[in-house]
């Protein structure tokens, strides 16, 4: 699924944006949750409480804060070097503006509707090439790990801990904000372990115990959301075998 974001203060603007979008849905039978912004204040504050986006649609001559002002803060404020951003404006000339906020594009109104799907299905293809892998950020560092190769994530105060086959590693974030980026195969079992289903060895109602033979407590919570991924990839096998 594309989760996409649109942020203009011309509500028409947004209106033919989402419109746009909705009938590339229909079209190709894609999977996308869209939300829009009537300003930069409100956006910043969506992902400000842990809201992230694959695709950013974000006007350049906004109110109070322009669009470069809220790209900056994206990348800068926190951390944010994956969502893909394609800036609107009725103007040229911002491409020296623009160059440290690594936008994926430009847009010029009015909206050419076949340069807006081009955007986005350039989006959905780079996308879906980077979900194979999770990327964090350790100091100036970006790193890269297969999801398959992911066994357990732990929140650790601001911090979370990643537990792979290849060892350990901490990156500053939450497991609120983490889980957003994950697979479906990925479990919450208790308030501050995230799971890797593929990984798990047994499982009971007080705890799992990991392939790597690490217990991780499971909370009543999240016990039942458990089971019902369990009966889930039972279903996938047996229905494979058939």
């Amino acid at each position: 699924m594309l989760r996409i974001a649109i942020c203009d203060d011309d509500q028409f603007i947004c209106s033919e944006i989402e419109k746009m979008i909705l009938s590339y849905k229909k079209e190709f039978y894609i999977k996308v949750e869209i939300d829009v912004f009537f300003s930069g204040e409100r956006l910043i504050h969506f992902i400000q409480n842990e809201h992230s986006y694959d695709l950013i649609f974000l006007d350049i001559e906004l109110g109070t804060i322009t669009g470069v002002d809220v790209g900056r803060q994206i990348r800068n404020g926190f951390d944010d070097h994956l969502s893909k951003i394609v800036f609107i404006s009725a103007k040229t000339g911002y491409e020296m503006e623009l160059f440290d906020v690594q936008p994926m594009n430009f847009l010029k109104k009015p909206i050419d509707k076949e340069k807006l799907l081009g955007y986005l299905k350039l989006a959905a293809k780079i996308i879906e090439k980077e979900n194979k892998y999770f990327e964090y950020q350790t100091q100036q560092t970006i790193n890269k790990v297969n999801f398959q190769d992911i066994l357990y994530l732990e929140s650790k105060l601001k911090k979370v801990k990643i537990v792979t086959v290849q060892g350990n590693d901490f990156f500053n974030g939450s497991l609120e904000k983490t889980i957003q980026l994950l697979p479906p195969i990925f479990v919450r079992s208790h308030g501050s372990f995230v799971v890797n289903f593929n990984h798990i060895e047994k499982i009971s109602k007080d705890e799992i115990v990991m392939t790597n033979g690490q217990a991780i407590p499971v909370s009543r919570r999240y016990f039942k959301r458990l089971q019902e991924v369990q009966l889930e990839i039972a279903k996938e096998i047996k229905n494979a075998n058939l």
